[in-house]
C-alpha cells in the first residue's frame, strides 16, 4: 500500500510540476472566475503580476505572481486590487470566486503550490479588508488541486441563555477539492459566517469517501488523472442550505453523488457541560456535515486530458453528473449515463457562455 501511495503521489506531482514550470493557466470552460451580484456589480478573479496591479512597484516585486480582484459596479469604472494573502513568490492555481449577498462577502479559493506540495487557500473580502486561511491536509506528502466553492444560506433554530428557542440564519461556504496523499480522494470543508463573524480558526476538512459511508483503500491504477481529479459542487435546490457533490470514490471505483447538509435544530444537540446554551452555534456538532448518499455512477474513464484542462460538472435533479470542458474550438461534454463524447462548436454568435447554458439546461432536464 505504501508503494501504491508513493506511485500515485509521484504521478500527481509530476503533472503539477510540469504544469507550473510551463507557466500554463487552466483552460477552463467554467464561469467560476466571475460572479455577478444582484445590484449589478461584477466581481472577477484572475492571475496577474504585482507590477500589473500596483503602479510603481519596484523591480524585485513587480514580477511576483498574484491573484487580482476586479470589481466593476453598474455604470461605473472597474477597480483592481490584489487578493489578500497572494503576494509571495509561490504559484497560485485554480482560482474561483463566489459572493454572498446577505453578508456582502467576496470569497476566493485557490491552490497554492509550494515546492512539492499544494494546498487549498481561501480569501474573504468584506468591508474593505481581507481574511485568509488554509485547510490542513492529510498527514504526509500531499497535493491538493481543483477547488470548487458554493455559498448557501441556512435557517436554523437555536436557544438563548434561558433555553428559549429562536430562529437564526447563517452563511455556509462549501469547498471541495481533490487531494493526493496517503489516499487519493475528494475532500470537503465548510466556512461559516454566524452572528456577523467569519469563522476560519475552527474549519475542519472531511474525506468525502467517509462522509458518504463508502471508505476503504483507494486505487487509481489505469485511470487517467482527469477522469477522477475534478469533483463537482452545486447548490441542492429545495434544501435548507445544502449542496450536491459529485466525486470519484476510488474505494468503490464509482462516481458518487452525495447530499451534504448541516443540523438546523441546534437545541436538540446537547453540548458539553462546559458550554452554555448561548454557545450552541459554535458547538462542533452544529458544524458537522451530514452526508446522504444520492446516486452511484460509473467513473468517466474515457476523459483523458492534459493536467491543466479543467473539467466542470453539472448535477441533474436525478443525480446524474454531466462533465464538460473546453477544447479551444468547442465545448465537449459527457453525460454520466453515457460513454459518448459530444462537442458543441464555438461560433462568434455562440461563444462558451451560451454553450455552457445549453449544457446546463440539458442537465437540469435529465
Amino acid at each position: 500500500m505504501k508503494r501504491l501511495a508513493a506511485r500515485r503521489l509521484s504521478l500527481a506531482l509530476a503533472g503539477l510540476v510540469a504544469f507550473v514550470c510551463l507557466g500554463a493557466r487552466a483552460n477552463t470552460a467554467q464561469a467560476s472566475s466571475a460572479v455577478l451580484a444582484k445590484d449589478g456589480t461584477l466581481y472577477e478573479v484572475f492571475p496577474a503580476t504585482y507590477g500589473e496591479v500596483i503602479t510603481g512597484a519596484n523591480a524585485s516585486d513587480a514580477g511576483l505572481r498574484v491573484l487580482a480582484l476586479r470589481t466593476t459596479p453598474p455604470a461605473g469604472l472597474p477597480r483592481v486590487e490584489i487578493v489578500g494573502g497572494t503576494v509571495d513568490p509561490l504559484d497560485k492555481l485554480g482560482e474561483s470566486i463566489e459572493f454572498d449577498e446577505t453578508t456582502r462577502t467576496v470569497f476566493v479559493v485557490y491552490t497554492r503550490f509550494r515546492g512539492f506540495f499544494a494546498d487549498v487557500h481561501v480569501a474573504m473580502y468584506r468591508s474593505g479588508s481581507w481574511d485568509e486561511g488554509r485547510f490542513l491536509p492529510n498527514p504526509g506528502l500531499y497535493v491538493s488541486v481543483n477547488p470548487q466553492l458554493v455559498v448557501t444560506r441556512q435557517t436554523y433554530t437555536d436557544a438563548d441563555a434561558s433555553g428559549r428557542a429562536f430562529t437564526k440564519s447563517r452563511t455556509i461556504l462549501s469547498i471541495v477539492w481533490w487531494e493526493e496523499s496517503q489516499a487519493s480522494q475528494a475532500r470537503y470543508a465548510a466556512v461559516f459566517i454566524e452572528d456577523g463573524s467569519l469563522r476560519l480558526d475552527d474549519v475542519v476538512a472531511w474525506n468525502l469517501n467517509e462522509l458518504n459511508n463508502a471508505a476503504g483503500p483507494t486505487d487509481n491504477f489505469g485511470l487517467p488523472l482527469s477522469s477522477y481529479m475534478h469533483p463537482g459542487l452545486q447548490r441542492d435546490s429545495g434544501t435548507n442550505g445544502g449542496v450536491l457533490v459529485s466525486f470519484a470514490n476510488l474505494a468503490t471505483r464509482t462516481q458518487q453523488v452525495v447530499r451534504l447538509g448541516f443540523p438546523d435544530d441546534l437545541p436538540k444537540l446537547v453540548p458539553p457541560d462546559s458550554l452554555s446554551l448561548s454557545q450552541r452555534t459554535s458547538f462542533a456538532r452544529g458544524h458537522t456535515p451530514i452526508g446522504r448518499s444520492f446516486t452511484d455512477n460509473r467513473l468517466p474513464e474515457g476523459i483523458d486530458l492534459p493536467f491543466q484542462v479543467a473539467v466542470g460538472t453539472f448535477i441533474s435533479p436525478a443525480g446524474t453528473p454531466t462533465y464538460y470542458w473546453s477544447s479551444g474550438h468547442g465545448l465537449t461534454y459527457l453525460r454520466g449515463d453515457s460513454s459518448t463524447f459530444l462537442t458543441i462548436p464555438f461560433r462568434p454568435d455562440f461563444p462558451v457562455d451560451r454553450a455552457l447554458a445549453v449544457v446546463r439546461d440539458m442537465s437540469e432536464r435529465q
